[in-house]
């Protein structure tokens, strides 16, 4: 699993995972292949996904298509955050930090104590960090900084030992500007460059001329309501309500990367656009067991309202020779897509499902064989309209069965293999950035995964192995316009893409004070040719965001040196081949390393609670590679490739009160 600043945005993340992505996750009239959830909670839009303030408890991250359990159907996998509810015993946990590139932040996670029946916990964040690329404009944002803050409350009503209600509300508001775009290399035919655009093949600390910027900003709030009630000792109902709603800008500066020169031509491309999204929905569950069936069974219902709008103006001038720049007229960021080139739509999106999965363990090979068989019936329904600069309107309406089968077999109580198959599908729709609002369809995945889970040497070695193929037919692939990168059209690939790949981990007790952990991925993946709508030439289509190679490495150790104290070290390392984003062209590969040591249970005289101290860092090696590359071609552009570089060393000092 992997993430990706998508087109170097912050406030856009592309998930990935086992050589599937969501392609271009700006679109609002387009599914994730993801579930993401927050405490159960589906979130529509990758936009706003701003997690830092959570308190966060666990993650559980589910591989391969998904939908007979819980949610959304996915064609990739979920992922869900759970955050740590109200425990009912007054208790406060303050964190304060220091890192380079003038950052700083405080947390807050504060329990109360139970009233009655009621228990509630309260959570807030500030945090900011200055860019590590200098904008040369006075006045104006760097690149690569943030300001964030935002609260969250939790309240949990548990009237009987039966029932319980848990009630959140979240809002928080995300600032942050772009990555910062380096012209690394020229294809052939390139264009003249001015002598202010020079070549760059390194990540670079200062901006090539002084430009606009702004920061995007995500306000994000809602509200969950998660009910449990248990029915009989093993039958139990939950209900998960929820409403949100998103309002995201962006705001992306290319810096004169992608602009040929003309003699007192434009340059400085600005991208802004913005997107607001409501959603509503609703679950409910009901869990159960006997003898020789457990099972799950539930109904899911969303509903998402989305518009948005974009346009990308130049905000600068080059003189005669190209030896300097000075600024344009100033830009508006409303109505942005009544600009001049730009563009907006509407779209509304409804999902209903019903599903169900059922596992039996027959009387048979001693109860160590288990069946599991889940189905997903799925009614999605789309319509939407773009606005300008023309008016033209689609609707979508699908219906699918999505079957899942595992056949597990328990060798003893820590060894465990399984085989299973699934099916699953991402809804179609429309391409909000096509001056033709082109409509695509339905893509399917088929899986077969074999598996491999245990837990050996006394239960202080855990080895987790896993096997998998993918058949991805009718792939939604999006070809981008030469001349205008922010003009797109997505297809349905004409061939089946096909992926597989093996999933390694391992877990090892080597003293009781000593892990370590060992994972391995590799990913293969077809690139099958598909004719490109804006040039007529076949091309291969290059997508995943998954590395080949992927591996890491992690120690943790504690041990108590001193009368007081509790020192934990923990060091890791991950590597990658590197990936293919928007080019035929892969990221580098990289090894970084990371590190933290930590002194924590610490006293301070009759001072009631204890002081924790900890020192970190990451890419400690100061490791340059890229995270995302574009090719810019067309008559009006450099004719090169665009990169967008990882975050170089940071470190940082962080003192945690808890009582």
């Amino acid at each position: 699993m992997r993430f990706a600043p998508f087109y170097g945005r912050a406030s856009a993340p592309a998930l990935s995972m086992r050589g599937i992505q969501s392609g271009d996750v700006t679109q609002i009239s387009r599914d994730p292949s993801f579930g993401i959830y927050i405490d159960g909670v589906y979130l529509g839009r990758v936009q706003g996904l701003g997690t830092e303030m959570l308190d966060v408890e666990r993650m559980e991250v589910l591989r391969g298509p998904q939908g007979t359990l819980f949610g959304r159907n996915a064609v990739g996998g979920a992922l869900n955050i759970v955050s740590r509810r109200p425990s009912g015993e007054f208790g406060i946990r303050q964190r304060v930090g220091l890192q380079n590139y003038d950052g700083r932040g405080i947390a807050t996670h504060l329990d109360l104590p139970r009233m009655g029946n009621v228990a509630i916990k309260l959570d807030g964040l500030i945090s900011e960090r200055d860019g590590w690329v200098s904008n040369p404009l006075p006045g104006q944002w760097d690149y690569h900084q943030y300001k964030k803050n935002g609260f969250r409350i939790g309240a949990l009503w548990e009237p009987t030992d039966r029932f319980d209600a848990y009630y959140s509300y979240d809002n928080s508001r995300d600032r942050n500007t772009s990555g910062y775009p380096v012209l690394g290399s020229e294809l052939p035919n390139a264009f003249p460059r001015a002598a202010l655009v020079e070549l760059q093949d390194d990540r670079q600390t200062r901006a090539r001329m002084g430009a606009p910027l702004d920061p995007s900003v995500a306000k994000a709030e809602g509200h969950g309501l998660n009910l449990s009630f248990s029915l009989t000792e093993s039958i139990e109902i939950r209900s998960i309500t929820a409403y949100r709603e998103l309002s995201q800008t962006q705001r992306d500066q290319w810096a004169g990367a992608s602009r040929r020169f003309v003699p007192n031509g434009a340059i400085g491309r600005y991208s802004l656009a913005e997107v607001n999204q409501d959603q509503f929905s609703q679950e409910l569950q009901i869990l159960g067991s006997s003898e020789r069936f457990r099972y799950v069974a539930g109904l899911f219902y969303f509903k998402e309202e989305a518009d948005d709008a974009a346009v990308a103006p130049f905000t600068m001038v080059y003189n005669a020779d190209g030896s300097a720049v000075s600024l344009g007229p100033p830009v508006s960021f409303d109505n942005l897509g009544s600009q001049p080139g730009g563009r907006s739509s509407i779209n509304e999106a409804t999902s209903k499902a019903v599903f169900g999965q059922v596992t039996w363990t027959p009387n048979i090979l001693a109860d160590r064989l288990d069946i599991t068989a889940g189905l997903r019936y799925t009614e999605d329904s789309k319509e939407g309209e773009l606005l300008t600069p023309s008016s033209i309107s689609y609707r979508y309406e699908s219906d699918r069965m999505d079957p899942a089968v595992t056949l597990a077999y328990n060798w003893t109580d820590t060894i465990n293999t399984y085989l299973r198959w699934g099916t699953a599908y991402r809804a179609g729709g429309a391409n909000s950035r096509s001056a033709t609002f082109r409509t695509f369809g339905d893509e399917e995945v088929e899986t077969w995964e074999v598996g491999f889970k245990s837990e050996l040497w006394d239960r202080r070695a855990r080895v987790n192995l896993a096997a998998f193929y993918t058949d991805y037919t009718d792939l939604q692939f999006t070809f981008q316009n030469p001349e205008n990168p922010s003009a797109t059209e997505t297809v349905n690939t004409n061939d089946k893409v096909v992926i597989k790949g093996i999933d390694a981990d391992l877990t090892v007790l080597l003293l009781p004070e000593l892990t370590a952990n060992l994972n391995y991925a590799m990913i293969l993946r077809d690139r099958p040719d598909q004719l490109n709508p804006f040039t007529g030439a076949t091309v291969p289509t290059n997508a995943g965001f998954s590395p080949k190679h992927a591996a890491s490495v992690s120690l943790d150790y504690d041990f108590r040196p001193f009368n007081q104290g509790l020192v934990t070290l923990h060091l890791d390392s991950n590597y990658s081949s590197g990936s293919y984003t928007a080019s035929d062209e892969r990221t580098s590969s990289y090894v970084l390393v990371n590190a933290r040591a930590t002194l924590g249970e610490l006293k301070l005289g009759s001072l009631p609670g204890e002081f924790e101290v900890a020192l970190w860092g990451r890419n400690l090696t100061d490791k340059e590679y890229d995270v995302f590359n574009y090719e810019v071609t067309g008559s009006s552009t450099t004719n090169g490739m665009i990169y967008w570089y990882g975050d170089p060393r940071t470190y940082g000092l962080e003192l945690t009160f808890r009582y």
